[in-house]
């Protein structure tokens, strides 16, 4: 029977989330996270605060187990 595991990564951004930087660090947790055979399920980005440009992006994981 297959067994699976849910995570959320939450990911704090200020100012614009489209940055180098911060695709740089996105991508990182991108390959660690698939290295330890989780895989992406979804994203979603809410904006929090609109007057200081902070949002959040929140990466939905799943691992199955055989």
């Amino acid at each position: 029977m297959t067994k699976t595991e849910n995570d959320l990564y939450i990911y704090f951004a200020v100012g614009n989330p489209n940055t180098s930087r911060q695709e740089t660090e996105i991508g990182e947790i991108i390959k660690k996270r698939n290295l330890l055979r989780w895989t992406l399920v979804s994203t979603s980005t809410p904006v929090v605060d609109t007057t200081n440009q902070f949002s959040n992006l929140y990466l939905f994981w799943e691992k199955k187990y055989e």
